[in-house]
């Protein structure tokens, strides 16, 4: 990921596949990353303890589906604050996903 990285000039953020934190674990996706752990998104499905876990490890942001009261409770932490996503961000604008101009999604 390290030469993503440089050839985007260090403007970069990987998003993980949906519930990747879930399926593969904290320990997969900081293998993939590796020093650049700060500046990617890990979706964690609804697991508190996943994203916690992901936090603490030095990823930048999780995606954990919680409820309200759960929400609170995690951002209750000043290290958490801020840090977890509710919902997926776009990973592409829709011009980006399409091989010629004319396909549709």
């Amino acid at each position: 990921m390290e030469w993503l990285v440089q050839s985007r000039g260090g403007e970069f953020l990987a998003l993980s596949t949906a519930r990747a934190g879930n399926a593969f674990g904290v320990p997969w996706w900081l293998e993939i990353v590796r020093a650049q752990a700060g500046l990617t998104i890990l979706d964690c499905g609804g697991s508190p303890a996943i994203a916690r876990q992901a936090l603490d490890a030095g990823i930048g942001w999780a995606i954990c589906r919680v409820n309200a009261p759960q929400l609170r409770t995690l951002e209750a932490y000043d290290d958490y604050r801020g840090r977890i996503l509710t919902l997926r961000p776009p990973s592409s604008s829709r011009h980006n996903l399409r091989e010629h101009p004319h396909d549709s999604l």
